[in-house]
């Protein structure tokens, strides 16, 4: 039974530009709470309350937020990768706190609570499997940056990692169900030409051992390797509830058109217009007359006076649009 979750969040996002300028990709707002967590709260949701977080040498502000301002029924323990070797190298700096069967997950892969809920009630109707894997649909371009599969009935036969010539139909994404066995295979995986060790060779070591696993799938999943992906999952949650949420003092002349976010000490001047699928961190600033839909401005992102903003993503550095990226 799945009673752990390895959450693997010691990667600085460097491809996501000024966003991780000044926090880790792990700490970046999706509604309010880190990214991170929203991770977590669908590993909550399908009853864990016991992880591992495998963070970087200076992500100290990852581990005071789950330790100070995340559920506090929750266990937590951490791991620290000093480099980002892959996530074979990281799941063994877990791997002494791992007690159980478990789910890993990295920090910048949402899919659905249901999701979640269906791959460890997959992975717990067969005691004698070593892993669940969960695919999604995907042409050969997406598979060639994942990891193909081979299928026969219920059950996986064969697993590679980033394929030049894919043969199947689905891509494995970074989340999985595991065995604690698992863990003994990640000491047989041989280091790539870039210097990673990845779990899918792991689980291709497991297959050939005769060892069971099977799947379920998905039809969607956000990743976050770029700044407009950051949108993109914000939008998703913003879907999800339908709802506005004001909490900062704003001027009764700005029209709201939900889904909306404004969190907390958020400035927006009189006569804008918010909305809809618009979120406001902390420290964002809306001069008056201004118009944003479909948009996130981030702490200390200015939206000058009667700017219009669509599809686009506010930070201190500047704009990033949809039509421009």
């Amino acid at each position: 039974m799945i009673q752990q979750a390895v959450i693997l969040a010691a990667g600085r996002g460097t491809r996501l530009g000024p966003l991780t300028k000044d926090r880790p990709k792990s700490m970046l707002p999706v509604l309010g709470k880190p990214i991170m967590t929203r991770v977590m709260d669908r590993m909550r949701e399908a009853g864990i309350k016991r992880f591992v977080v495998v963070i970087g040498p200076q992500d100290g502000e990852i581990a005071s937020y789950l330790t100070d301002s995340w559920y506090p029924d929750t266990e937590i323990k951490f791991a620290v990768q000093v480099e980002a070797t892959g996530t074979v190298d990281a799941l063994q700096l877990a791997a002494p706190h791992v007690d159980s069967a478990f789910v890993l997950s990295s920090v910048d892969n949402l899919t659905s609570a249901e999701h979640v809920q269906n791959l460890v009630a997959r992975f717990n109707t067969d005691e004698n499997q070593i892993a669940t894997l969960s695919l999604l649909p995907a042409t050969p371009e997406k598979i060639r940056k994942s990891a193909d599969v081979i299928i026969e009935g219920d059950y996986i036969t064969g697993i590679r990692e980033k394929p030049a010539n894919p043969q199947g139909k689905y891509a494995s994404i970074m989340l999985y169900a595991f065995a604690k066995d698992m863990l003994d295979y990640l000491a047989k995986v041989q280091t790539y030409v870039r210097g990673e060790r990845d779990v899918s060779s792991a689980i291709q070591l497991a297959i050939k051992d005769g060892k069971r696993v099977s799947y379920v799938t998905t039809d969607w999943r956000l990743h976050l390797t770029n700044e407009l992906d950051l949108l993109a999952i914000n939008r998703q949650f913003l879907q999800e509830d339908r709802d506005t949420h004001i909490l900062s003092e704003i001027p009764g002349s700005i029209q709201i058109m939900p889904p909306v976010r404004i969190d907390p000490r958020v400035s927006v001047g009189p006569r804008a217009k918010i909305g809809p699928n618009v979120y406001l961190e902390s420290g964002a600033t809306v001069g008056p007359g201004a118009i944003l839909a479909d948009t996130i401005v981030l702490d200390g992102g200015i939206v000058p006076a009667g700017a219009s903003c669509h599809g686009e993503v506010v930070d201190p550095s500047g704009r990033i649009s949809e039509n421009t990226k």
